[in-house]
C-alpha cells in the first residue's frame, strides 16, 4: 500500500518534470540568454548576432549580452558563406548543436552550415532598440530555482522509496 502511494507520487513528479522541462526538449528553440542552463544538451538556439570575429578557420558569433558563443569551424571544402563573419552579423539566426562549456562559457561548435540558418533580419541599431524595445526578460533565475526545487523533491521521494524497500535493497553507490 505504502509503495504504491510513493510510486504514484514519483510518477506524478515525473509528469511534472516532463511538463516543466518541455523547453529542454531537443526540438524546442531556446533563447541564447538561457543557453547556460543546457550545458551538455543538444538544442536549437535563436538570437541576433551582434558581433563576429575570425581567427584563422574559426568564426565566432556573439549574441549581445548573452553568454553564448557559436563557433563556426570552416574547413577547406566548407559550404559556409565565403565571408561568414559578415554574412551572419546583424541577423537573427537559429543554431542547432550541443551546448558545451568552453573556458566556463557556453559554446556551440558548428562544422556544417546546415546547422545555422538566418531566420530574420537583425535587430535595429542599439540606439533605436533602446528607445523602442524593453530589455529582454531573463527567465534563467526562475528556471534554476524550479529545477533546484524539483531535484530536492526527487531526492526526498527516492529516499522514501528506499525506506519502503528496506535495508536489503540499498544502492551500492
Amino acid at each position: 500500500m505504502q509503495v504504491s502511494r510513493v510510486t504514484a507520487r514519483v510518477a506524478g513528479l515525473v509528469i511534472l518534470l516532463a511538463s516543466v522541462s518541455r523547453a529542454a526538449a531537443p526540438d524546442a528553440t531556446i533563447s541564447a540568454n538561457v543557453a547556460p542552463l543546457f550545458i551538455g544538451e543538444e538544442k536549437i538556439v535563436e538570437g541576433t548576432v551582434t558581433a563576429a570575429e575570425r581567427d584563422a578557420n574559426v568564426v565566432r558569433l556573439r549574441f549581445g549580452s548573452a553568454p553564448l558563443t557559436v563557433s563556426l569551424v570552416i574547413g577547406l571544402l566548407s559550404d559556409f558563406p565565403s565571408d561568414p563573419e559578415h554574412h551572419y552579423l546583424g541577423h537573427t539566426v537559429r543554431v542547432a548543436g550541443t551546448i558545451r562549456s568552453f573556458k566556463d562559457q557556453p559554446e556551440i561548435f558548428i562544422h556544417d552550415p546546415a546547422n545555422i540558418k538566418i531566420v530574420g533580419p537583425g535587430a535595429p541599431p542599439a540606439t533605436e532598440r533602446a528607445a523602442s524595445v524593453p530589455p529582454p526578460s531573463d527567465d534563467a533565475p526562475a528556471l534554476r530555482e524550479q529545477v533546484k526545487t524539483l531535484n530536492e523533491r526527487v531526492r526526498t521521494l527516492e529516499d522514501q522509496v528506499q525506506k519502503l524497500k528496506g535495508p536489503d535493497a540499498s544502492d551500492p553507490q
